[in-house]
């Protein structure tokens, strides 16, 4: 045997064991992580319009949905969202204000604010709610605020051809 040939079998033997536990390691991982595809896990976040309460000068209350169109994908999540703000005046004391989000589906968040008197009880968030369609068709999904005896609301679509 000559030496380039020593030099080869060196290098197999220290290299042989390493190559083996990586490509062990490369078959666990593959094993262990979803390919994404396989998942079906596709949100899509959609404006779902916008929420206002305004104390200044009284109680005025501002509903805007939006309408979202595009094509059907089977599996893909539509995470509907509005946009909701209170601006607290201390002009009006004692009242709840309420945001209210109704998606397609029936499901129903919301958020209620007791205004507090001499606090400053301004807020603005968020709601949200998944929606996953079964087919092409218009869904709809209702937004609400109110205070008092004032209240607004209107329809957003999600529309899929």
């Amino acid at each position: 045997m000559n030496r380039g040939e020593k030099n080869i079998m060196k290098q197999k033997k220290m290299f042989g064991p390493y190559a083996v536990a990586v490509i062990g390691l490369l078959l666990v991982c593959m094993a262990v992580a979803p390919v994404s595809a396989e998942n079906g896990l596709h949100a899509v976040a959609i404006d779902g319009g916008s929420l206002l309460i305004n104390e200044d000068g009284g109680i005025d209350c501002t509903a805007t949905a939006d309408t979202y169109v595009g094509s059907y994908i089977p599996g893909v999540t539509y995470q509907i969202e509005v946009d909701c703000e209170y601006r607290d005046y201390n002009v009006v004391v004692g009242q709840t204000a309420q945001f209210r989000l109704e998606g397609p589906d029936g499901s129903v968040t919301t958020k209620s604010i007791f205004d507090v008197p001499l606090i400053n009880n301004n807020w603005q968030g968020t709601l949200s709610i998944p929606f996953t369609p079964a087919s092409p068709g218009s869904y709809h999904w209702e937004i609400a605020c109110s205070e008092g005896s004032e209240s607004a609301s209107a329809r957003g679509d999600l529309i899929l051809s």
